[in-house]
């Protein structure tokens, strides 16, 4: 499979014919702008091409790296951290940190990929007289299909669009459910004096039927919300990361106190009566897929990096990386710290702080009867953490599948439309589905597997594959070991062979994880 999908660089007809692809100028310029859905294979004097370098004439109101780092880690800590500690317990505390810190090095990699890619992208299809490629990123936003396209061809385009459309189907579907389970708690907890736990077998009628009204109420939000343009969201996205960090290091500390309440013998026999606590090989795919889904943002990167300041658009990596880190720890220390404090693990973390008191070990109970001042601000901050998080990230993943989805939309429908109705109408085909699945089926662990064998494909095959056929198409392209050259290339890592023998890696272990999956 590799070799073909290695080898699968179209015959060359030239580079002006690549670059005027149907979907190159519709996909770069027309999401901000409101061009006609329709191939241009050439502009005349009276419509020259939009500068890139230009923010006003794209469209985009830029951001520095703060907020970029923000929009970033809004991306990264989403709806798989709540995963973790089911994750850890049940695959064991030793398979699922290797998992977790196998996969932070290889996003890492392949995030650099991405970067890397991305400005190859932009060489590719800004340069039109016939020199190097200037390969850097600017204000145009090429998409991860629109990038298979260019290096892959239509080959290329269908598989990354396969890819990323049922991953983001499992992403949206968890987002949806997490909500209308979060707050279904939290009506139970605050309205009735009582606890519901959807995911639980033993559900009652009244909580399930929560469940379904919660689902109804953010149908409607984030059906609303999928409509709109991202815009001017600076402020707000700044606010949502401070939220998630102040969210997960309460959930952190509240972790750590209740562990130091109940002592290393109460721990040790917690532990003792689980099956294979370190290493439950039979569980290989619990612990995989979560670990891969809380790690990946790579296809997002087009949109994060569109805004971001030309004057710093050098730094990107940093931003990435930083933020990749900052990730990875908090997952690393929820995920030992969430399986080891309880006997028994919620498939969605934030639900076992639904009882918590902030008295004794923060889950005693309090000699009122009711939880403490500091105990129910815990609680509140906690169980709304994924119910902001999912409000303001499903938008968000949807206006990406949307983007991408809007170039496989027939022009029978989209010539009619226009632009704006023919994008609204690719965002209610991203968004919607993921809605009706989590109404339907609502068993998270199975969804998190679901959408992590995906997300390994687009967090690591994908952008190893980019990184390959990229460099080779700029180089037999452009007749030049320099015409593959980015301001993002690191030393060994960003060569053809490494990247190369990390494709065959990445393919070996997805291969592992479906077949321990079938068993």
């Amino acid at each position: 499979m590799c070799p073909r999908l290695c080898d699968a660089i179209p015959h060359l007809r030239g580079i002006h014919d690549r670059v005027d692809r149907s979907f190159l100028f519709k996909l770069a310029d027309a999401h901000a702008m409101e061009a006609p859905l329709v191939k241009q294979r050439s502009r005349s004097a009276d419509h020259p091409p939009l500068d890139p370098l230009d923010a006003a004439a794209m469209s985009v109101r830029p951001y520095g790296t703060m907020v970029a780092l923000a929009m970033t880690l809004n991306y990264m800590i989403g709806t798989g951290c709540f995963g973790l500690p089911y994750a850890f317990a049940s695959a064991g505390l030793g398979l699922t940190s290797f998992f977790l810190v196998l996969g932070f090095v290889g996003a890492l990699i392949t995030m650099n990929y991405t970067l890397e890619t991305m400005a190859r992208a932009e060489g590719v299809v800004s340069n039109t007289k016939g020199t190097l490629p200037d390969n850097r990123l600017t204000y145009r936003k090429i998409d991860f299909s629109v990038i298979g396209d260019i290096f892959a061809g239509s080959m290329g385009y269908s598989v990354v669009q396969s890819v990323l459309v049922l991953y983001c189907l499992g992403s949206l579907w968890s987002y949806a459910s997490i909500f209308a389970s979060s707050i279904a708690s939290m009506v139970f907890t605050y309205v009735w004096n009582d606890s519901c736990d959807a995911y639980a077998v033993d559900a009652t009628a009244s909580c399930v039927n929560m469940y379904y009204i919660s689902m109804l109420v953010f149908s409607v939000i984030a059906i609303t919300m999928v409509l709109m343009d991202l815009g001017d969201q600076a402020t707000i996205q700044k606010f949502l990361s401070v939220y998630r960090i102040v969210a997960l290091f309460l959930m952190l500390v509240t972790l750590l106190i209740k562990l130091s309440h109940e002592g290393i013998d109460v721990i040790s026999a917690r532990l003792a009566a689980r099956d294979a606590w370190a290493f439950n090989w039979r569980n290989f795919s619990v612990g995989f897929g979560p670990t891969l889904l809380a790690l990946n943002c790579q296809y997002n990167m087009p949109d994060a990096m569109q805004p971001l300041h030309t004057s710093v658009k050098s730094k990107a990596r940093m931003i990435t990386f930083g933020a990749m880190t900052i990730s990875g720890v908090f997952y690393l220390l929820l995920g030992i710290l969430g399986a080891i404090a309880f006997d028994q693990v919620n498939p969605l973390a934030s639900l076992m702080w639904s009882d918590f008191t902030g008295c004794g070990n923060g889950w005693s109970q309090c000699p009122s009867g009711s939880p403490s001042w500091i105990g129910s601000i815990v609680h509140i901050v906690v169980l709304m953490f994924p119910v902001v998080n999912v409000t303001s990230t499903y938008p968000m993943v949807g206006l990406t599948v949307g983007g991408n989805l809007l170039t496989s939309l027939p022009k029978a429908w989209t010539a009619p439309l226009g632009a704006t109705r023919a994008r609204n109408l690719s965002r209610l085909i991203a968004a919607i589905p993921p809605l009706i699945l989590a109404t339907l089926f609502k068993k998270l662990d199975a969804i998190f597997t679901f959408a992590g064998f995906f997300g390994f494909a687009l967090g690591l095959i994908i952008p190893s594959w980019f990184q390959v056929i990229s460099i080779k198409y700029n180089q037999r392209a452009f007749q030049s070991d320099l015409a593959a050259m980015t301001p993002y290339g690191l030393p060994v890592v960003s060569s053809v062979l490494f990247a190369t023998i990390f494709l065959y890696l990445t393919f070996a272990f997805t291969i592992a994880a479906l077949v321990s999956l079938a068993v």
